[in-house]
């Protein structure tokens, strides 16, 4: 039965491994950063990251939402409801006297 355990281990992890490298791929860097991402978030929630990797991996786990907020963010750029979300508010309840 732990056989059956590792197997399946083993599945998964390639499996992740595949996503991963059929991202890299794909040529897509926003496709590569979220898999990327995802991988690294799965593995600190199984905790089979060690102590001495946690701090570096948690901070590119960081960095690479944030590449990848960006690269959203620049291809919203021409989109109008997401310029209207980015819209500061003005107060409608000022009045000049």
């Amino acid at each position: 039965m732990v056989a059956g355990t590792s197997k399946t281990t083993r599945s998964k992890s390639a499996s992740k491994s595949h996503r991963v490298s059929n991202a890299a791929a794909s040529g897509d860097r926003r496709r590569l950063l979220v898999a990327m991402r995802n991988l690294i978030a799965e593995k600190l929630d199984e905790g089979s990251i060690s102590s001495r990797d946690l701090a570096s991996l948690t901070k590119r786990l960081a960095d690479m939402s944030a590449e990848i907020e960006a690269i959203d963010k620049a291809s919203n750029g021409h989109d109008p409801a997401m310029q209207a979300l980015d819209t500061e508010d003005i107060r409608l309840d000022e009045h000049e006297d």
